[in-house]
């Protein structure tokens, strides 16, 4: 009796076809979707200064210290005046300092600064000194530094960005060091655990070094979970919709004006990432 009735339905979708008439569509799930945005404002009075180490200074091993200044620019602020700040995630953090130690994930600084009052002439300038989270092997180590608003936007005024080359122990029999003076990305965000909210888009942001991304020339290859790409070729943060919860894969690749990646220990990054 089942086979029967089973071979009329079949038959009448047969029918249904022949006649012109629509099955039933499965909808799909969302697809992500990248679209450029317009930056934050901000004034080229914002600044960061290293200094500590310096660059091609030789540190002891163990526990190595970082310390920065900043001018005209506040950690721990809020960033609410901004309409960014009402389309992604915030962090209770506030404004931060980006730290980036060779090509690890980067951690943020938003403590209580050294002297918060210093004053020199209209600008002010406060300081801070941190130790770096990660053990470091003896050799060559670049640090990068950069301000971001509290929702992870990287300021992109060229004084808001501090990158150097450092030696841990000796210099003596190290590998090479990489070359600041040539082409490289510095990943940004997604990053860590980020809480996922219906219809809110996901940052992508990054900074570009020596380097200006055009259609014809350098640009950004992005891929999501290995299976979504996208050839960037503003340098501007953009936002992703569509990313579901759980983990993903964000890979970023700085490619040269023949496609290929960069030469660069930088120039290939990929994080991974959860939404909550």
């Amino acid at each position: 009796m089942w086979s029967l009735f089973s071979s009329f339905l079949l038959g009448m979708s047969s029918l249904a076809q022949a006649d012109g008439v629509d099955a039933p569509v499965v909808k799909k799930k969302e697809q992500i979707r990248v679209l450029p945005v317009k930056g934050t404002p901000q004034s080229d009075a914002s600044k960061v200064f290293l200094s500590f180490p310096k660059p091609d200074e030789v540190v002891g091993s163990g526990k190595v210290w970082v310390q920065f200044r900043t001018q005209n620019y506040s950690l721990a602020a809020g960033s609410s005046d901004f309409e960014r700040s009402k389309e992604i995630a915030i962090s209770p953090e506030g404004q931060t300092a980006h730290v980036v130690v060779d090509n690890l994930p980067y951690f943020t600084v938003s403590q209580q600064a050294i002297d918060p009052f210093n004053e020199l002439g209209n600008f002010r300038l406060t300081y801070y000194k941190v130790p770096i989270p990660y053990q470091l092997q003896e050799g060559p180590h670049t640090l990068r530094i950069f301000l971001a608003r509290s929702f992870g936007e990287s300021l992109k005024e060229i004084d808001s960005f501090q990158a150097i080359t450092f030696f841990v122990g000796s210099k003596e029999g190290s590998k090479e060091a990489p070359d600041l003076g040539d082409p490289y990305l510095t990943y940004n965000e997604p990053s860590n655990e980020l809480p996922l909210r219906a219809s809110k888009p996901i940052l992508l942001d990054f900074y570009i070094s020596n380097c200006e991304l055009t259609p014809d020339g350098y640009k950004v290859r992005l891929t999501i979970d290995g299976n979504y790409h996208r050839m960037l070729t503003s340098w501007q943060p953009y936002y992703i919709y569509g990313m579901t919860r759980g983990k993903h894969t964000v890979r970023l690749e700085l490619l040269d004006e023949n496609g290929a990646v960069a030469p660069g220990p930088f120039n290939d990054v990929q994080r991974t990432i959860t939404l909550e």
